[in-house]
């Protein structure tokens, strides 16, 4: 691995540079539709992720080759016709739109972000050739990474763990308000007004753009929606004059009775004895026409006598006393480069390596007692002699992965295998969380760790989804206890193809 000094900044991507990274991935027929379309699934969390981090550049190239995944690669594929996955891969296809709504508004804040670039950079404009793909070295894939462009300010996630972690803890508290909140203003437009946004719609660049596309679409897909110009009803600025209908339960009256006259009470109003007598009425005052008498309406408006002389009680603008005048400012110097306003500084680790379409290696941060839990999950089965599995998941911070959750998924075990079962749910569960599945982990109760022919099938799905989707090895009786495997892609010419390596995680 190149030795790796502090960097700088490179300039950003163009529009055309990052939609070229975007359609740079092989697509294998070969592997499961099921995996394809939850890499689909990934894509799109991933460019959320990275909206979150304001990282534009990333968020495009995830956008972009989600849609030519589903509009391009998807229909090849010859289980697409299948009915089990029919429904699904509409589901995609209706959601292509609005991803292409969301690349049209990231397109000006890229070529703005360029530009500003080279307003601040104008020496930069002389660039090197383009060098072959087989001849990049790390420096020259971190030049193109749309993440360590810009704004941003790199750091070494192996020097800065600790940081790391710190504005990890930070972003996930953030993130955890932002989307209860989200929940509570759903459940909310549910059964009362709808919250209109017209106010973050039209929100400057360093705006959080993801939560701009949510609410826009929110609004434009909700019954009670509104258009804030033509919007003529008094009310709070924001919000809807119609309702969203809902179930109302009205309160119960009792049913009218017939009024009973003298001589025709019932029974029981006898019985209850005679009825007190009621006070009687005072006389009806005599009322007083407002008018004279013989006259048919009301009485004549004086007309106006125009005054000799007028002054007005409120002096107008011309007549206001005189105020005094702030100084004058010194005039501005001329100068060839005037820069433009500096944005806030975007921090983000560099990634441990590259693969050779480009796509970064991220770090990865576990928990340091996620192996010995695991275990202690999974020691009643390792007494057996029968495998478990667990699910990996974390989120994207920094462009650093962070593993915050061990999932146990319905799994068949047996001494050699164990098979995940209702992966939906599994799923489902990530995404109502914003989780991605960073790697699976799994027992060899009676053998070493090492990665078998079902093992690197199992991986090949998950690589797919994610390149640094990790598989950790335990075997609790031998040693080393745990080990991480990945696998190089079949496009690497420089390895043997799927063939498997040990990889290096940092525990927190």
């Amino acid at each position: 691995m190149d030795a790796r000094p502090s960097m700088r900044p490179s300039k950003p991507p163009t529009v055309a540079e990052l939609a070229a990274q975007g359609e740079n991935f092989a697509f294998n027929t070969n592997i499961s539709l099921k995996h394809w379309m939850r890499t689909a699934e990934t894509l799109y969390q991933e460019a959320n992720f990275a909206l979150s981090d304001g990282d534009y550049g990333r968020a495009y190239v995830m956008l972009y080759r989600h849609s030519v995944l589903v509009l391009k690669c998807l229909p090849k594929h010859p289980q697409y016709r299948d009915p089990e996955t029919r429904q699904a891969c509409r589901s995609l296809s209706k959601r292509v739109n609005r991803v292409l709504d969301d690349i049209a508004q990231l397109k000006p804040l890229i070529e703005q972000s360029v530009k500003e670039w080279e307003r601040m950079k104008p020496t930069d404009k002389l660039q090197e050739p383009r060098k072959s793909d087989a001849s990049l070295s790390y420096a020259d894939f971190a030049a193109r990474d749309p993440t360590l462009s810009g704004n941003a300010k790199i750091l070494d996630a192996s020097e800065h763990q600790d940081l790391a972690v710190d504005l990890a803890q930070k972003e996930l508290r953030r993130r955890d308000i932002v989307r209860h909140a989200s929940r509570h203003e759903a459940t909310q437009s549910n059964g009362s007004l709808v919250v209109g946004n017209g106010d973050h719609i039209n929100a400057g660049p360093d705006a959080d753009l993801r939560s701009q596309m949510e609410m826009a679409r929110r609004n434009l897909d909700s019954p009670g929606s509104w258009n804030q110009g033509d919007s003529g009803a008094s009310g709070p600025k924001g919000y809807s004059s119609n309702f969203v209908s809902q179930s109302y339960n009205y309160p119960l009256v009792s049913r009218s009775q017939p009024v009973a006259c003298e001589g025709t009470t019932s029974q029981s109003q006898d019985s209850a004895g005679p009825a007190p007598p009621q006070p009687d009425r005072p006389p009806k005052e005599p009322t007083y026409s407002l008018y004279r008498e013989g006259q048919q309406g009301p009485p004549r408006i004086p007309q106006k006598v125009q005054l000799e002389s007028y002054e007005s009680l409120v002096p107008s603008s011309a007549q206001q006393e005189p105020h005094y005048q702030a100084p004058m400012l010194p005039p501005k110097t001329s100068s060839d480069f005037t820069p433009a306003a500096h944005k806030k500084e975007r921090l983000t680790f560099k990634p441990g390596a590259y693969l050779e379409n480009g796509d970064p290696i991220r770090s990865i941060f576990l928990p340091r007692g996620i192996r010995e839990s695991f275990l202690d999950i999974a020691a009643p089965n390792t007494r057996a002699g029968i495998e478990m599995c667990g699910i990996l998941c974390g989120t994207p911070i920094n462009n650093a992965l962070f593993v915050r959750c061990l999932l146990i998924p319905d799994q068949t075990c047996t001494p050699d295998t164990c098979e995940t079962e209702n992966e939906s749910a599994m799923f489902d569960y990530c995404d109502r969380e914003d989780l991605l599945v960073i790697g699976w982990i799994h027992t060899h109760p009676t053998q070493t760790c090492f990665m078998s022919s079902r093992d690197l099938h199992t991986q090949a799905g998950y690589q797919i989804m994610m390149p640094e989707s990790v598989a950790v090895v335990c075997s609790p009786k031998f040693s080393p206890r745990c080990v991480f495997f990945e696998m190089f892609p079949p496009e690497d010419s420089k390895t043997e193809a799927n063939a498997p390596r040990t990889v290096t995680a940092y525990f927190v």
